[in-house]
């Protein structure tokens, strides 16, 4: 090995083998360049794309964070188009179908200016089937421009046999970034040393062509004029690269090595002296393992020499680590990063600043930090708590939030005892405290509205203004399609619940900046339409939508307007129920009220079932995958109606009948009883189909028990077609002659109107549509708006509106996704 005049150990060399390689990423919706730590997966890439000039979205993963995930993600398109990216973060990372198919239309929207390749970096970190499935949607729908390149160590996606095989997939492998020994010595000679073929060859021998460990050998040959034989990275990483540097280097990268990635300012702020950019430029300059992301704007160390790093740290006394934490924690909490804040607060030991954060108010609560802030709280001494009555009362918020109801017991006792004895809180406070915490506890007699309002009114006589701990965007309804299934809980009191609600709202609605406005009055017309009286129901329904709107609560307007929906199938007009769902859905998507999306499918995939068009129903509903929607488990009893509907119609009638225990106890941990008399309807309907006549008159006599003394009707109405027989005999046996005659009255009208409606939307064959009205169709499915539309076709964008809104009553369907999927079937 003979030593040439100059060496550039910093130069990049890559083999036209990995450069034709690197060329397929612009041919395939998906690209996976897989090899463990070290082997220039990340350089390669980035090199290769940057002299490509292409328009290039660049996400590095640092944890196996869902939502951290989703946020960078999100925020590559905010340049691009910055009202999309918005809505892709308030939608939050797409867990189920229906989220994801939102997210896809979002992405699909933005306007790319060319080609684009979104690498996703360090995929491996995020681990997540559920963001694997995402992927493989994303690759599924070949987003036009759109190309997808994963740098990871390994890859746990399961469909990658059928990507390849679909012409979706390029694969690049370890085998691929591994140099052999002739590229080893282009290397070599690149960076100012010639090697002999024997030493290329001892050189391949001793790494496998591993580049870190060629880097690494050649930093050791420059300094010494020979390499050894060292296979331990880390001790080679402690020759060539650590030891030469300068105490304060060395001081420098050992601080900052405890974040996966950082910034001028950060290091600044780490290393509190003003020459920290030369540190900085020195070491990029010199050392292939810290590199800076101009785009980004951020520094980052390669692994492997973090990892080296931090095993020096380790080595420092309790005091250097406990001052770098706090540091790290000041510069989080200065950029309100909370969650890291409180993390680093932890590492030194720092509980009292751990309750300040909460006390700020602002950490957003997350299912994946659940463990963690459990843990960090467990271990807080009594007596800091007690400092931190807030902190510590925002923290029993957050228990509530995660269900873990037995902590939340235990930290509202702990709470009432510290300030039962703290005798330095002054009166004000004093109030101040025991008014939030009166606040927090009423939810321990969710459901219960008297004991639940007692609780308002002693909060309210307590604060002199809204409380500062509950989450006023949050939404009111738990996604439930009824208010009054959330709070009818006693047969008989139906009407008092309703004054209940409207009493308690008087108290909690100020207290909470107006979540719960309008309820009481959509409960008042839910009562109304259950019982059959339509014109109040029609006339509270409107005002309810105006009372909720008024006070910003999406999902009341939705209850509000299932009750339209519900009045304008009872009277045929299934225009009408078509518009209605459309504006909700609209609105919903507009108003990025995204927690919402499944509470409109749950409506929708209601209608449907009550029409008996089961290819109409969500998917998600009809398999019964609720866990993978957005509900909060106060409505899993409304989606339960809607799937017990679905089997009923689907001639599902064991699976019904087995389901049926998980439905009652669903509707009877609060209790729900709106759940329990359709899941009694339901059982009678099915056990009357498989002929066990008497089980079901006994299941129905049970609903009736439970409705009649409160005249709900509605439910036996819905389902009569099932019902109906049994019905007929209970009254001719002299059983609830006078509700049962009112029922079979209401439904003999309900029976007109479906039928009609059946008739004139739901045929065996497909509906005709004009050639103007596919031109139109095909249009609106390709996302132009109806201006954009009118502008292609010179027609104004009202004379769209007009022809759409006659398409979609044609189609039955009520969203342009919907439209494709009719279009595409028109195609085959």
């Amino acid at each position: 090995m003979s030593k040439a005049k100059q060496y550039n150990p910093r130069s990049l060399y890559f083999p036209e083998r990995i450069t034709g390689t690197m060329d397929g990423i612009f041919d395939y919706p998906l690209t996976i360049v897989e090899a463990p730590m070290g082997y220039g997966k990340t350089t390669a890439v980035r090199e290769h794309l940057n002299q490509a000039g292409v328009n290039l979205l660049w996400l590095r993963v640092y944890d196996g964070s869902t939502s951290s995930f989703w946020n960078g993600f999100a925020q590559l398109f905010r340049e691009l188009d910055d009202d999309r990216t918005q809505s892709l973060l308030c939608l939050g990372f797409p867990e189920d179908v229906i989220s994801a198919q939102e997210a896809l239309k979002l992405i699909g929207d933005i306007e790319l200016p060319g080609p684009a390749i979104l690498v996703i970096d360090d995929y491996h970190m995020i681990d997540s089937p559920a963001v694997n499935s995402f992927i493989e949607l994303l690759v599924e729908n070949e987003i036009d421009n759109l190309h997808i390149v994963l740098s990871t160590r390994y890859t746990t996606i399961q469909k990658l046999a059928e990507l390849k095989l679909k012409g979706y997939l390029h694969h690049i492998s370890k085998e691929t970034l591994e140099l052999v020994p002739q590229e080893i010595a282009g290397y070599y000679h690149a960076c100012g040393i010639k090697l002999k073929s024997s030493e290329a060859d001892q050189l391949y021998a001793l790494t496998e062509g591993w580049i870190s460990a060629l880097y690494l050998l050649m930093l050791e040959y420059i300094a010494e004029g020979r390499y050894t034989s060292a296979k331990n990275i880390y001790t080679l990483m402690e020759k060539a690269i650590y030891d030469p540097l300068s105490d304060e280097i060395k001081e420098f990268v050992i601080t900052m090595c405890i974040f996966e990635n950082f910034t001028h300012e950060q290091a600044v702020h780490m290393w509190g002296t003003e020459d920290t950019g030369m540190l900085l430029d020195g070491i990029t300059n010199k050392n292939a393992f810290v590199n800076y992301d101009d785009r980004l704007k951020t520094y980052h160390m390669h692994k492997i020499f973090t990892g080296f790093l931090q095993g020096e740290l380790e080595k420092k006394d309790i005091r250097f680590k406990q001052d770098l934490n706090q540091k790290a924690a000041r510069w989080h909490l200065k950029n309100g990063d909370y969650f890291d804040a409180i993390h680093y607060f932890y590492e030194c030991g720092n509980f009292d600043n751990i309750l300040t954060t909460l006390e700020d108010g602002r950490l957003t609560f997350s299912y994946e930090k659940e463990d963690y802030l459990m843990k960090y709280m467990e271990e807080c001494p009594r007596e800091v708590k007690a400092r931190h009555p807030f902190g510590f009362l925002k923290y029993a918020l957050y228990l509530f939030s995660y269900n873990e109801l037995a902590l939340f017991g235990k930290a509202c006792e702990e709470f009432s005892s510290m300030i039962e004895t703290d005798s330095s809180l002054n009166d004000g406070l004093k109030r101040r405290l025991i008014g939030e915490y009166e606040l927090l506890i009423s939810f321990t007699a969710y459901n219960d509205l008297p004991k639940m309002s007692q609780h308002h009114r002693k909060a309210f006589e307590l604060l002199t203004g809204p409380g500062v701990l509950l989450n006023t965007r949050s939404v009111w309804t738990f996604g439930s399609t009824s208010v009054l299934y959330l709070y009818y809980r006693e047969s008989g009191r139906l009407k008092e619940h309703v004054r209940e609600l409207e009493e308690a709202l008087i108290y909690y609605t100020p207290l909470t900046n107006g979540q719960g406005g309008g309820a009481d009055y959509v409960m008042e017309a839910e009562r109304q339409f259950f019982s059959g009286d339509f014109v109040n129901a029609e006339i509270l329904g409107h005002k309810s939508v105006y009372q909720a709107q008024s006070k910003m609560q999406p999902g009341t307007v939705i209850c509000a307007m299932f009750v339209q929906i519900r009045l304008a199938l009872f009277k045929g007009d299934f225009s009408d129920m078509l518009d209605i769902l459309q504006k909700m859905r609209v609105d919903i998507i507009s108003g990025r009220q995204y927690m919402l999306i499944h509470t409109v499918d749950m409506c929708e995939g209601y209608i449907y079932s009550l029409l008996n068009q089961t290819d109409k129903i969500p998917q998600w509903i009809a398999t019964g995958s609720i866990s993978s929607s957005r509900l909060m488990f106060p409505a899993f009893g409304t989606f339960n109606i809607v799937f017990g509907r679905t089997l009923l119609i689907n001639g599902e009638y064991l699976k019904l009948i087995g389901s049926a225990d998980y439905f009652i106890s669903i509707a009877s941990v609060f209790p729900n009883l709106l759940g329990q008399i359709y899941t009694h309807i339901y059982l009678a309907a099915a056990r009357r189909q498989i002929f066990a006549e008497d089980d079901a008159i006994s299941n129905l006599e049970q609903a009736l028990a439970i409705a009649m003394p409160d005249r709900v009707y509605m439910p036996f109405v819905e389902n009569c077609d099932y019902i109906e027989p049994l019905l007929i005999r209970l009254a001719g046996e002299g059983h609830y002659r006078e509700d049962i005659a009112r029922i079979l009255t209401l439904y003999e009208t309900y029976r007109q109107s479906k039928e009609q409606i059946i008739r004139e939307y739901f045929t065996e064959e497909k509906p005709w549509l004009t050639d103007r009205e596919i031109e139109i169709a095909r249009l609106a499915a390709e996302g132009y708006t109806n201006a954009e539309i009118g502008k292609q076709l010179y027609i104004s964008a009202n004379t769209v509106k007009m022809a759409l809104k006659s398409i979609y009553a044609k189609l039955s369907i009520n969203s342009r996704s919907l439209l494709q999927q009719y279009l595409n079937d028109l195609d085959r």
